[in-house]
């Protein structure tokens, strides 16, 4: 009688078993690949479907990169390609340019080691009262590039004169000559019929302007989080 109970019971749970939904397959469809300086690979992260966070603690590619802050970035596949927000960290995500691109008001861009911060000049106005500012004259500053040493500090600010600034290791109008990650002539800021754009000029080590808030990118576009350099790939 037992037995025939145990039977009945151990029929049921296999039909109740076959009857239960499979759990999701979470379908990866992309990742993140490491490049060490030397141009190798150093490991993969990978992209499932839906949401994916980036950041200190969410992975062996990210925990020992102290400028990485534990919500990073989040990455997300879309129709339109690899959606990147940043997630508000401190330190920023960097695409690397691979075309000229339009420059904003406080966007900030990596060349070699350093950190730069471009700032519009406007004209100065007067206050509600009409009264004007006093200030040294300005013989036709349009923009501003300020080096970035630390949260809420700068460092040296360079006014932004002619149309065209070069920018360099050894030849154009704003030079960084102890960076040896600077190429000769790195980039060049233009302004043209009132945009300002920013361009790559052939440098070894590249150009990385900073998401603002969410970019979609292609697949291989290379991205600067923290310290360390990745390539981005996906179906």
């Amino acid at each position: 009688m037992k037995a025939a109970a145990g039977a009945v019971v151990e029929d049921a749970l296999q039909q109740a078993a076959a009857l239960a939904p499979e759990p999701a397959k979470v379908t990866v469809r992309g990742q993140l690949t490491l490049i060490r300086p030397d141009g190798t690979e150093g490991g993969s992260h990978p992209l499932r479907q839906g949401q994916n966070l980036v950041g200190r603690g969410q992975g062996h590619l990210f925990d020992a990169d102290p400028y990485l802050s534990p919500r990073h970035a989040e990455f997300a596949l879309t129709e339109e390609g690899l959606e990147v927000r940043d997630l508000r960290s401190l330190n920023g995500v960097f695409v690397k340019l691979t075309q000229e691109e339009s420059l904003e008001s406080g966007d900030c861009f990596r060349i070699g080691q350093e950190l730069l911060r471009f700032d519009i000049i406007n004209p100065p106005s007067p206050i509600e009262d009409g009264t004007e500012i006093i200030g040294t004259p300005n013989p036709g500053y349009w923009g501003r590039l300020s080096v970035i040493v630390g949260r809420d500090l700068d460092g040296p600010a360079f006014p932004l004169f002619d149309e065209t600034v070069v920018l360099g290791r050894e030849r154009g109008d704003i030079l960084f000559p102890e960076d040896g990650y600077v190429s000769g002539t790195h980039a060049q800021i233009t302004l043209r019929e009132g945009r300002v754009c920013l361009t790559d000029l052939g440098s070894s080590n590249g150009t990385f302007l900073r998401v603002r808030e969410t970019r979609t990118v292609p697949t291989g576009s290379l991205l600067l989080m923290g310290q360390q350099l990745f390539r981005a790939a996906y179906q």
